[in-house]
């Protein structure tokens, strides 16, 4: 009965970590732009494994977000849309999954506390209770990451179709619709927001507060500098495109320099058991006589 037990629980360990992998493993782009009924669909669409910890969820996020308190959900909130609400999740769908994985990890801690496995209990619900923040950190590091990537790119394009003629609003409507990845996402809801009666200034300055990307930030700073000085926005463009490239040229050697202390520790760890296992043996295969003799053999 304990080892069919402990083979459930390791079934269910395994599929739910998976999963929770697949979700570490997304880009962090697909967003929702719709109402409760749009929610729900995209509910009903997910994997089996997390539809049920969604039902799990679905009780418990009341306690949590009372637990959360208004100021950390606003604060959740903003570190959601800055990591361009990724799997489509709002924060309610956020607050339910998370509830519904610290639910699974006090019935995970229970069952394995009855089978007689107490350690393995406290591990796995340490892991899965904070595995929905783990997984947020993530989707966030990889749409910085991606908007770091794509920027250069994005304004070289922006400042060729500023130079064609077009009006800075019109270029960067142009681009945003030929250009995929989350620095689209960002320049098409800060155009929305200038749509709404938003100045350039505040739309712009709130970009940088949502994407917290440095390029973002040198990018918002000097185009903002240059409508106050007058500076053609053509040249203006041409400049920060420039600044950025050695500002990622920058960020590539210090991330460059960070891992390859990293690489030789694991090289060591690898390499040098393995060389020693290699190396003993052979000696004890070529003096296999004299070790048989030695030792009776």
């Amino acid at each position: 009965m304990t080892a069919l037990a402990i083979a459930f629980l390791s079934a269910l360990l395994v599929l739910t970590t998976a999963n929770g992998i697949r979700m570490m493993r997304d880009d962090g782009t697909e967003q929702i732009f719709g109402n409760s009924t749009d929610v729900v669909s995209n509910i009903d669409s997910q994997r089996p494994t997390l539809r049920l910890i969604d039902a799990l969820g679905l009780r418990a996020q009341r306690a949590l977000r009372r637990l959360y308190g208004p100021v950390r959900l606003r604060a959740l909130d903003k570190r959601l849309r800055s990591a361009g609400n990724p799997e489509g999740l709002t924060l309610d769908l956020f607050i339910q999954r998370e509830a519904g994985f610290i639910a699974l990890s006090l019935i995970l801690l229970i069952l394995f506390i009855l089978i007689g496995y107490p350690l393995y209990g406290l591990i796995s619900s340490l892991v899965f209770s904070g595995w929905m923040y783990l997984w947020l950190l993530q989707s966030l590091r990889a749409r910085q990451s991606a908007i770091d990537r794509d920027l250069p790119d994005f304004l070289d394009v922006l400042a060729v179709v500023v130079h064609s003629g077009l009006s800075f609003r019109s270029a960067l409507e142009r681009v945003c619709d030929n250009f995929d990845g989350p620095v689209s996402e960002e320049m098409l809801t800060t155009l929305h927001e200038m749509r709404l009666g938003v100045s350039r200034r505040d739309a712009f300055t709130a970009t940088k507060e949502r994407c917290r990307s440095e390029n973002i930030e040198t990018f918002v700073t000097a185009l903002l500098q240059s409508e106050e000085l007058g500076t053609p926005i053509g040249e203006a463009l041409a400049a920060i495109v420039k600044e950025i490239r050695r500002e990622r040229a920058q960020q590539v050697k210090r991330a460059a320099s960070k891992a390859q202390p990293k690489v030789s520790l694991v090289a060591s760890i690898t390499m040098v058991p393995g060389t020693i296992i290699l190396m003993m043996g052979g000696m004890l295969y070529a003096n296999r006589d004299v070790f048989s003799s030695l030792f009776g053999g």
